[in-house]
């Protein structure tokens, strides 16, 4: 298991242990997930494992170890549906309450009524809401450049990623306002109208 494990090179108490690659996906069981992470929990503080979508043996491989659950979903219908369905799942395995996590929100999108508000999502899936994380091209750029978007402190979306971290450890963190900043024009009109 050491040998198999990455430290990352900015972080050194963050490691990664690449999913085997094989065409078998039964290959590994979630009994063997299990085992897995009680090797681990002497450790380390936090396993996070990254489900693959859908609700395959990835997924029941990911969740048979759990002690939480964070259901990631974006604002769309469709993607609330799937994040429903999985929350069923969760529960009947008795790994809930799962927590919610919104990712790639647009406020823009939002604001014309053409993405689901945070509200709207929260009433469909009935789960705690632990962060909301914004839609960035920065996250994009850091991700083909192979640095966490976390490490920039002057990025929205990093500051919402640790502040969902804190959350996990329990802190009280206010959520960030993400609405969309007026663009040049509407701050023109504001100020004309302020006369």
């Amino acid at each position: 298991l050491r040998q198999a494990l990455i430290r990352d090179k900015r972080v050194s108490e963050l490691y990664l242990l690449p999913a085997a690659q094989t065409r078998d996906k039964t290959a590994v069981s979630p009994e063997d997930m299990v085992r897995l992470c009680d090797q681990m929990r002497d450790d380390f503080n936090f396993v996070l494992i990254d489900s693959p979508a859908g609700i395959e043996q990835g997924f029941r491989n990911a969740i048979a170890p759990a002690d939480e659950v964070l259901i990631v979903t974006t604002p769309e219908v469709a993607a609330v549906r799937d994040a429903d369905r999985i929350i069923g799942l969760v529960e009947a395995a008795e790994k809930g309450p799962a927590s919610l996590i919104i990712n790639r929100l647009k406020p823009e999108m939002v604001r014309y009524g053409n993405m689901l508000t945070t509200a709207d999502v929260i009433e469909i899936l009935a789960i705690d809401l632990i962060g909301i994380i914004p839609e960035d091209e920065a996250i994009i750029v850091s991700v083909n450049k192979g640095i966490p978007i976390a490490l920039d402190d002057a990025n929205r979306a990093s500051l919402a990623f640790r502040n969902i971290a804190r959350r996990l450890l329990g802190e009280e963190v206010p959520f960030l306002d993400i609405r969309e900043m007026p663009n040049l024009i509407e701050r023109f009109v504001r100020f004309i109208r302020q006369g």
